[in-house]
């Protein structure tokens, strides 16, 4: 995601309440990207074609409200770490308690506070850019971990062939045919280990090197140089 463009969905069913947050959010940043959905359906059918990095959800709203809304994106892995912001006029204890329930990451109460909405907002995208940013680390450090995993159970074999193939090549004196299939499984060997080292590039260049680099498995006879 690019981290300068923000984008923000606003869903309420009533337009003035759209276009005055839309208003508010512009002044805030003339940077963000503003969507606009009138109803619960329209919002999960916007977040469904491009996702937003914040929502600003009415709760009360004819059809589906914004309780359920809520609940459906945070039940979809794809969408549950969008941070959803109600926007209410309900000020009961029970409503409020309800709207951290069913996953929101806050809400605001109505009239709403020009201020409270920029600052708000400026808020739960840091902590979203900063947790896409820890998912990220996660995410590298799982695949380095992966292919060290297998760098290792590669090698090993690996290491003990070559070794075999340079106690056959000591018994090959004079036995030419001996000596072209070990080239030829040399050459073999030799892909196996540029497929490795192209594994190796995507970690950082402190790991250790491969068998296959080690002047200790040469070959012994380089025959006509085809290997």
């Amino acid at each position: 995601m690019d981290r300068t463009t923000r984008k923000i969905l606003i869903v309420d069913d009533k337009a003035v309440n759209r276009q005055l947050l839309r208003a508010i959010l512009f002044v805030a940043d003339p940077g963000y990207i503003i969507s606009e959905a009138d109803s619960g359906q329209a919002a999960l059918e916007a977040v469904s074609s491009e996702q937003p990095d914040i929502i600003l959800l009415d709760v009360v709203m004819p059809g589906m409200d914004g309780y359920e809304v809520c609940e459906k994106l945070k039940l979809d892995i794809r969408t549950s770490l969008i941070p959803i912001l109600f926007i209410t006029s309900l000020d009961k204890t029970e409503d409020m308690v309800k709207c951290f329930a069913v996953g929101a990451a806050d809400y605001i109460m109505k009239p709403i506070n020009p201020e409270e909405i920029k600052a708000r907002v400026r808020t739960h995208l840091r902590i979203r850019t900063a947790e896409l940013e820890r998912l990220e680390s996660e995410r590298i450090m799982t695949v380095n971990d992966m292919v060290a995993t297998y760098n290792h159970n590669m090698n090993q074999p690996l290491m003990v062939v070559y070794t075999y193939l340079n106690l056959l090549l000591a018994c090959a004196e004079g036995n030419d045919k001996m000596i072209k299939t070990c080239q030829k499984i040399r050459v073999e060997l030799d892909k196996m280990n540029m497929i490795l080292r192209e594994i190796r590039s995507i970690q950082t260049p402190e790991r250790t090197g491969y068998v296959g680099d080690s002047g200790m498995f040469k070959l012994d006879h380089e025959g006509d140089g085809s290997a």
